[in-house]
């Protein structure tokens, strides 16, 4: 499963006069609303549509996003340059609508690009990864509430050079290598599906509260018991990954029980803000699914006997009007103080997972 998160050539369709603002103006692109200035474009118009948690370059076009905040080493950090939800005159605008004419390169003579082109890769546009889930290995180990800044001379140190852009300056690297393959899991947008979405006359399907950490996956294999994020497999050592691994010894029992099954789940805190109970000090973990190595099939963890799995919010037929009334509100995991992240949509009858983050949690993260 993969998560596309594209960038689209896509045809501007109605527009309607914002309710609240007589100089902007709202127009739907698939199933995002996007707030626009009025008179900007007009209906049949070719734009590039930017959705939400994106990453734009830090190149001409995007200029009026990032120029406010350039580093003093020239650069602008991911977080300046993410498209997000936004709330203007009380009307959400989910993501960014730019004039095709701005991408020189996506143009003729250059190169003809026609409606429905993924332009991601060509223009630049990445994925919004926050922090505390890009691969660097540096995950709280602890799970407590980071430092803004550092207490000693030697941590000022460190801190300035990560700034100026070395990363794993002052850090240890806990990647390592391993000998099998395992999918790298992720889920893509219920309004990005375009072609393989759930059926509108009553597809069965489960609905769980998407969780707010970072991605983990567990395994036994060949005699080994390996840790791992999202995309690497982690050496023992003070990072989340084992740190859940330790608090949760029914991982690594289920894991040797069942051998050669990858269990996928989400571990925190890493995420501030979103703690889902855990107290100083303790970690949580929430797994989603099961991948089998010999067989290449998926399962429900609770099927299997895992527990605990991310908490079930319904099961039934697909009814847009149902799954609507999930996607926000407080979390239900028992002790969460938090808001809900989400949902994800799990077909009963296929392999089909999609996701809808809450508008309200996108606000909140964007301010």
């Amino acid at each position: 499963m993969s998560d596309t998160h594209e960038a689209n050539i896509v045809r501007i369709g109605a527009i309607l006069p914002h309710p609240n603002a007589d100089k902007l103006e709202i127009t739907m692109v698939g199933g995002y609303q996007v707030v626009i200035g009025k008179g900007s474009f007009k209906e049949g118009d070719l734009a590039v549509y930017i959705q939400p948690d994106s990453v734009v370059p830090q190149t001409e076009p995007f200029k009026f996003i990032w120029q406010e905040h350039v580093g003093i080493d020239g650069k602008v950090p991911d977080r300046r340059r993410r498209i997000t939800v936004k709330r203007l005159r009380k009307e959400y605008s989910e993501g960014l609508l730019m004039p095709r004419s701005d991408f020189p390169e996506i143009n003729p003579p250059n190169m003809i690009v026609n409606e429905g082109v993924d332009v991601a890769a060509l223009i630049g546009v990445t994925r919004y990864v926050p922090e505390a889930d890009v691969e660097s290995t540096k995950a709280d180990s602890q799970a407590r509430p980071k430092r803004k800044y550092p207490r000693t001379l030697k941590g000022w140190f460190f801190f300035t050079l990560r700034k100026l852009g070395l990363r794993n300056a002052g850090g240890r690297s806990y990647a390592m290598e391993v000998s099998f393959d395992t999918p790298v899991y992720d889920v893509n947008a219920l309004k990005n599906a375009t072609r393989n979405r759930f059926a509108d006359c009553g597809e069965q399907v489960t609905v769980t509260e998407k969780i707010h950490g970072s991605n983990a996956r567990y395994i036994f294999y060949e005699g080994t018991f390996y840790a791992g994020s999202h995309t690497q497999w982690k050496l023992d050592g003070p990072n989340v990954w084992w740190n859940v691994a330790r608090q949760f010894p029914q991982i690594e029992k289920w894991c040797r029980e069942n051998p050669g099954k990858v269990l996928y789940g989400e571990v925190g805190p890493t995420q501030k803000g979103f703690r889902y109970g855990a107290e100083d000090g303790e970690t949580f973990f929430f797994a989603f699914d099961v991948y089998d190595t010999e067989t290449k099939t998926w399962s429900w963890p609770g099927n299997l006997g895992f527990v605990p799995t991310v908490p079930v919010l319904h099961i039934g037929e697909y009814r847009p009007e149902i799954i609507k009334q999930y996607v926000d509100g407080p979390s239900v995991v028992p002790g969460a103080k938090n808001i809900r992240e989400g949902i994800v949509i799990s077909s009963r009858e296929r392999r089909l997972k999609l996701k809808v983050v809450s508008n309200v949690y996108l606000e909140k993260e964007s301010q």
